[in-house]
């Protein structure tokens, strides 16, 4: 995997740039010392050829201009992606820019799907990006290969863990899964996903690849309890209405208040930025939910679906914690593919960002460190995440951080 970034503001220029220096670590590695370089050419002298492209903007860029640059500079090229808060390539965050991350292989098999619109039916959509992803695949991956699928939807429109559902219907749990939602940098307007060099909105790519070598996935978020389990007596969507009969706000002060904490609505926002909600799971994990609002008459309103019935728990956090759980989640990744690593796409969900502030190049540092300084790494900051965490299955989540490392 090579990869290339520019923070360019034209679409054009970014496209080139980012591509081209892309295509100039394949051919540093594809020719022998002291060899000539040729440009011009999506396919490096003596190179395996480019394979697919993951493509991550920001979101100030004019998708549709976007997308027609970026498949100038790839002809031929499988590539998908969408726009997101920032990207990042090694520990460089981009609060404007364009990472692309070019596998080459002539042996990896790779497969696009994208379908629309998540708003009215985000599981219908989740099924068919998967089973368009996956057209012509075998049903299962060939002994000794990997199958990974990413999974990149637009969170404001829709339902993403429905979404996530209906891909995995699909896809199965016997496989790596990773991705994350597109965003705006919470500006709740409009998100854009990139696939068969077009952008699209209100819609769900799905990528599918198999290879011969490894992949795997990390993830953690580094959030612990806080409150006791309370039961959700009443959800509607993505809002928490009733915890054990009582308005959730209510419920979530009075968990503060015994803790010491006092919360009122006018800082709602910024503590409960570090105490999230956690879905209990069967083997001690919690999956986040982001709680953003509180809504009329006492509701908390959350990024991703909270199911009736489930038990939830307040969780709080801080950036020690988090860098942990970064650790954590590269060095899992790492060390299930078990193995020289060619690359990796990380999925770190922009509130994290928000509460680290400055120190998250320190998270960033933290990625490359433990996957290995000659291991190329790009991401983004997503607005929710998906993936498997411990041995559940896959999810979508909030404030998280997935690694999917590819092996060589």
């Amino acid at each position: 995997m090579f990869v290339g970034a520019s923070s360019t503001a034209d679409p054009e220029k970014a496209a080139a740039e980012s591509v081209a220096a892309a295509l100039r670590g394949a051919e540093r590695v594809a020719l022998p010392p002291g060899s000539a370089s040729s440009s011009g050419s999506a396919t490096p002298p003596g190179s395996a050829r480019p394979a697919f492209a993951l493509v991550l903007s920001t979101d100030q860029y004019d998708a549709d201009a976007l997308a027609a640059a970026v498949t100038r500079e790839l002809p031929g090229v499988p590539w998908a992606g969408c726009c997101t808060a920032g990207v990042f390539a090694g520990s460089r965050l981009l609060r404007q820019g364009l990472v692309v991350g070019l596998v080459t292989s002539d042996a990896v098999r790779v497969g696009v799907g994208v379908a629309h619109p998540v708003s009215k039916d985000g599981r219908r959509a989740g099924v068919l990006a998967a089973s368009r992803a996956l057209e012509g695949f075998p049903s299962s991956p060939a002994p000794g290969w990997s199958r990974a699928l990413i999974v990149l939807p637009d969170a404001l429109t829709g339902n993403a863990a429905d979404v996530v559902r209906g891909a995995v219907e699909v896809g199965g749990t016997g496989v790596v899964w990773a991705g994350g939602g597109a965003g705006d940098n919470l500006r709740f307007v409009r998100t854009a996903q990139f696939a068969g060099g077009r952008a699209y909105s209100d819609s769900v790519v799905v990528v599918a690849l198999d290879s011969p070598a490894r992949m795997a996935t990390g993830i953690r978020h580094g959030f612990r309890p806080y409150g006791p389990p309370t039961m959700v007596t009443r959800a509607e969507g993505t809002v928490v209405a009733e915890l054990e009969y009582e308005g959730a706000f209510s419920v979530y002060q009075r968990t503060a208040r015994a803790r010491g904490d006092q919360v009122n609505l006018d800082g709602f926002a910024t503590f409960a930025m570090t105490h999230p909600l956690g879905i209990p799971q069967a083997d001690g994990e919690h999956v986040i939910r982001d709680p953003l609002r509180v809504v009329t008459p006492g509701g908390l309103y959350c990024v991703g679906e909270v199911p009736d019935g489930c038990l939830i728990r307040v969780m709080e956090g801080d950036p020690i914690g988090l860098v942990s759980a970064a650790r954590e989640a590269a060095i899992t990744a790492r060390d299930a593919v078990g193995g020289p690593i060619a690359g990796a796409f990380v999925f770190d969900c922009i509130s994290r960002c928000m509460m680290l502030g400055d120190t998250v190049r320190d998270e960033l540092a933290t990625f490359e460190n433990e996957l290995g300084q000659s291991v190329p790494v790009m991401g983004c900051l997503t607005f929710g995440e998906v993936g498997a965490l411990g041995r559940g299955v896959p999810q979508f989540h909030n404030k998280t951080a997935v690694v999917l490392a590819l092996g060589a």
